[in-house]
């Protein structure tokens, strides 16, 4: 017997949360040309042609719906996402702002909206939606947690606390929730949760993600009470779990940053066409957890400037230049295809995009920390942009980095070996990105930087071309919400507490101190 649309569709759902992109699209291309004007085959074939990564085609199957659906929330909201996705923040943003005028009280559309508002940095509106959804849904676990979060990057630690409480009281294997719970703040002994998440560990499921989750809140605070090889133990528990969720290529990786030193060479910048000049964008690259966070939020207290955050334009946009380029020739190397790039085109649709953000504030900052892969691009496609890099002991950086579950970014980070091969990798990708850009990069040292901050400073506003800005010294009054896993230490003053921290794991780090050491790094 043929199958009815309601069976069709609910196949086409579990297909979809499977992750069977391929098949949830075939089902979509049918179900569509059979009921062309039926609303929820729409709304299924836009999450079909979302899974498969083609948020474009998703918005035109957004588009092709019936007049009388195009104002339904649910449809807005879908659009909205997509069209994040695709880089249209304003768009997205703007169609956001529609849905909250028609959303009526559904807990689910207010969630949703909320999460777009949040993804476009709007966390106090996002704030105010998650609290309407949480009272029409009292006690929902998921608008709980992200409710928290929110309040976490606003600097609203009792708060966010409250709501995780709540939250764990009905789900006590929540591990996002047990993390967020350790990082609201530093651990005494007279209040910590160590023996509670120890217990929760022994009865929790023997699931990875929980088991990653539970262990790193409880090395964060074993961390906070000094008991640091019982943290170590934690931390390595933590990351050998999360490691086995993560599908990350190191020699791919690696390969690549190596692709992108053969092909840009000294003469490389002159011989490409010029790039867009009309901006003067500052980009603020390194590791993680280097301090661009602190300097980001510095550079925020000027008049002049605005940041972005950590805007992933730049590296969409190349990816996306680069895939066509590649596509035309399949017999050069993806880094010599990215030499044909149209860099004019490119540094325009970023600034664009960027400008969604900035508005018309004079000058923008970019803090993505990975963009110190594409120095020479940036540079060719923006060529006044200001580039500043971050730069930390090595050790340090690496103590810090993998004491961090970052949830879905920097896979490198679960796995000394690999994060050691990738410190080395991207040691020599900024000084091959020195050597071709002589006088273009501004390195500026962690450690300087926290011991005498006005000078740094000052080095830094002098490199931006702007004027001294006392204000800038008082970032940790910034009442902006911080978006990164720094949220909470850059509501503190300048402090020198983390240099050196990796002598906290000094046993554990000497296999890469001593790889370091032949790599001739320290």
């Amino acid at each position: 017997m043929k199958p009815t649309l309601r069976d069709s569709l609910n196949h086409g759902a579990r297909l979809l949360q499977a992750g069977k992109a391929a098949d949830a699209q075939e089902l979509a291309d049918d179900l569509v040309q059979q009921f062309p004007e039926n609303t929820p085959v729409r709304l299924f074939a836009a999450d079909a042609a979302s899974l498969t990564g083609d948020a474009s085609a998703a918005i035109a199957c957004l588009d092709a719906v019936p007049a009388s659906a195009a104002e339904y929330p649910i449809v807005i909201l879908k659009k909205a996402r997509l069209q994040f996705a695709d880089g249209q923040r304003a768009e997205a943003l703007k169609l956001a702002r529609e849905a909250a005028e028609v959303i009526g009280r559904e807990p689910g559309l207010m969630h949703a909206l909320a999460g777009i508002l949040r993804d476009c940095q709007q966390a106090d509106s996002a704030r105010e939606w998650l609290e309407k959804a949480l009272h029409a849904a009292p006690g929902d676990p998921d608008i709980l947690y992200d409710l928290a979060m929110v309040e976490y990057h606003l600097n609203l630690p009792e708060e966010a606390e409250a709501h995780i409480a709540s939250l764990l009281e009905q789900q006590p294997f929540h591990a996002p929730a047990l993390h967020l719970r350790s990082a609201l703040r530093t651990q005494s002994d007279e209040q910590n949760h160590v023996d509670d998440l120890r217990r929760r560990i022994a009865e929790g499921p023997a699931h990875p993600r929980f088991i990653a989750g539970a262990n790193y809140a409880l090395a964060k605070e074993l961390e906070d009470l000094g008991r640091y090889d019982d943290a170590m133990e934690a931390l390595d528990t933590g990351a050998r779990a999360y490691r086995d969720t993560v599908n990350y290529d190191s020699d791919a990786e690696l390969s690549g940053q190596e692709g992108i030193r053969s092909v840009f060479t000294g003469e490389t910048l002159d011989a490409l066409a010029p790039g867009y000049g009309e901006e003067q964008p500052v980009f603020i690259v390194g590791m993680p957890r280097s301090g661009t966070t602190l300097v980001e939020r510095m550079l925020s207290g000027h008049s002049q400037l605005v940041s972005i955050g950590e805007f992933t334009e730049f590296p969409r946009l190349y990816s996306i230049q680069l895939q066509e380029q590649f596509s035309r020739d399949t017999s050069r190397t993806p880094s010599e295809a990215s030499l044909d790039i149209d860099f004019a085109e490119l540094g325009r649709a970023y600034c664009q995009a960027a400008r969604e953000l900035a508005g018309k504030a004079p000058g923008f900052v970019d803090k993505l920390p990975y963009n110190f892969l594409y120095c020479g691009y940036i540079l060719a496609a923006l060529p006044n942009a200001r580039l500043i890099h971050l730069s930390r002991h090595p050790l340090d950086t690496c103590y810090a980095v993998y004491k961090t579950l970052f949830f879905g970014a920097y896979s490198f980070s679960y796995d000394l070996d690999e994060l050691a091969d990738y410190y080395i990798s991207y040691h020599r990708h900024m000084a091959h990105w020195r050597a071709v850009l002589p006088d273009r990069i501004l390195d500026v040292s962690y450690e300087a930087l926290t011991q005498e901050p006005e000078a740094q400073l000052r080095r830094i506003i002098d490199w931006c071309g702007l004027p001294w800005e006392a204000s800038m010294l008082d970032f940790h009054r910034q009442e902006g919400p911080s978006m990164t896993a720094s949220a909470m230490q850059v509501r503190r003053p300048v402090y020198t507490d983390s240099v050196g921290s990796w002598r906290r794991a000094e046993a554990r780090f000497a296999p890469i101190k001593a790889r370091f050491e032949a790599a001739d790094i320290v």
